[in-house]
């Protein structure tokens, strides 16, 4: 009946400790993300940023239209940086986001 008692009491400490980072918050976060488009479509409105995102330099060079994915504006962790250009012509920008 001891060990009952003692699993008891155990349970909530393990399971407490599980995910707690330290800082007083439980659960795993997202890890940063970089997102490109072409300069010409970046937009931040109205706590959204718009643009025609893409997964890489290339794929920005080729989405020629803003696309439905939107990013929060609060996601933002750098401002948006240029890295080159298309063979067009056309500015491509990272940004660092949530």
């Amino acid at each position: 009946m001891n060990r009952w008692w003692l699993g008891l009491l155990l349970v909530p400490v393990i399971a407490g400790a599980q995910s707690d980072d330290g800082n007083g918050q439980r659960g795993g976060g997202r890890s940063p993300s970089l997102a490109f488009c072409q300069e010409r479509f970046y937009e931040e409105d109205d706590g959204l940023l718009r643009c025609n995102w893409a997964v890489n330099f290339t794929y920005a060079c080729f989405v020629s239209y803003p696309a439905n994915k939107v990013i929060q504006a609060g996601a933002k962790i750098a401002e948006p940086e240029v890295v080159g250009e298309c063979d067009n012509g056309e500015r491509i920008i990272k940004l660092l986001h949530y």
